[in-house]
């Protein structure tokens, strides 16, 4: 069975260009597109966090917590990049410095 969809002029343009620029057919481009983002996801299964379920089915997360424990090379990773991210002290004792006596 055969669609058809209408586009304006300036959609149908950029679509040729992206196909163009990918070397495929502009079919073989929305074929590709649509299997990329509305692919069909596993359910979740019943132990995960529905603000988590919610975001895998939307694309936003590429997998879900299992809910084991960290690997310690997942631990330093985590650490190193905690490191980078809050170096020195925290910004609340940095206000309560800043405020003087009372």
């Amino acid at each position: 069975m055969t669609y058809q969809i209408t586009l304006t002029d300036d959609e149908y343009e950029r679509l040729a260009a992206a196909a163009a620029q990918q070397g495929k057919t502009i079919e073989d481009l929305v074929r590709a597109a649509l299997g990329e983002s509305y692919a069909a996801r596993p359910e979740p299964s019943g132990h995960v966090d529905p603000l988590a379920a919610h975001m895998y089915q939307k694309g936003h997360l590429l997998e879900l917590p299992t809910g084991e424990p960290d690997t310690p090379e997942e631990e330093a990773e985590l650490d190193e990049i905690a490191g980078r991210i809050l170096p020195g002290k925290m910004a609340s004792d940095i206000v309560i410095e800043d405020r003087g006596p009372r």
